[in-house]
């Protein structure tokens, strides 16, 4: 067997990086690093203690990521204190796909502008154990 140390980053594949770019960054608030890569170019960008890396696919395309892919998404965790203006956010800009309300937290489910489906995890847990 294999033992893994951690996650080295994540992947995301977008249409458009520079577009992707503004949206992780003023949206989602990470932090842009690099960009790297001449002929595929590949944008770094930083989410807490960990790395997001935005890759510009070759050619653009579209798909219905729900239905192709199923439950497959990114998820990023959030302070439950931001979860009201998340909504309204998500919701004003047009990505929005739905919220749930689970034990360990809530979620809204909606789509980056490259059309991928998405995660924000607020947890209540964290929240409990800071009082």
């Amino acid at each position: 067997m294999l033992k893994t140390q951690g996650v080295y980053h994540m992947g995301i594949p977008v249409n458009d990086i520079d577009r992707a770019q503004s949206f992780y960054t003023k949206v989602l608030g990470l932090e842009f690093m690099d960009r790297v890569g001449q002929k595929q170019k590949l944008d770094r960008l930083k989410c807490g203690n960990d790395t997001v890396v935005l890759f510009e696919r070759p050619a653009p395309h579209s798909w219905d990521p729900v239905a192709q892919d199923g439950v497959a998404h990114q998820a990023f965790e959030m302070d439950i204190s931001a979860y009201e203006e998340a909504v309204k956010t998500v919701k004003d800009m047009g990505l929005f796909r739905t919220v749930e309300d689970r034990e360990s937290g809530n979620t809204i489910y909606l789509f980056d502008t490259e059309g991928n489906h998405l995660e924000l995890h607020f947890s209540k847990r964290k929240a409990a154990s800071v009082s």
